[in-house]
């Protein structure tokens, strides 16, 4: 059975993988569709997506200040909070990958 094929397909708008293999399953078969230029269906897209955001319970409130830090970027380059924020702020987005 394929990951698409595991659940019915009126319950994966809301079904958020509480497990961490089963998260990396669906997000590494989403990228070898998509890097293979293979389609990717709704219900994987709706898998996919559910597990990267886990229907945003993690992270702060819109609004809510967090503690300045700093981290490097793709190039290696240290980049801290404060750096980037603007005069208008900051929509800052992390994404997990599916080998961590």
């Amino acid at each position: 059975m394929s990951i698409e094929d595991s659940k019915d397909a009126s319950s994966i708008a809301y079904d958020v993988p509480a497990d961490l293999a089963e998260k990396a399953a669906i997000m590494r078969e989403f990228g070898r569709r998509r890097a293979a230029g293979e389609p990717v269906s709704e219900e994987l897209q709706a898998k996919h997506v559910n597990a990267t955001n886990d229907n945003y319970t993690t992270g702060p409130e819109p609004g809510e200040r967090i503690p300045d830090f700093a981290l490097a970027d793709a190039n290696g380059v240290l980049r801290s909070l404060t750096d980037l924020t603007g005069p208008n702020g900051l929509l800052l987005v992390f994404h997990r990958s599916a080998d961590w």
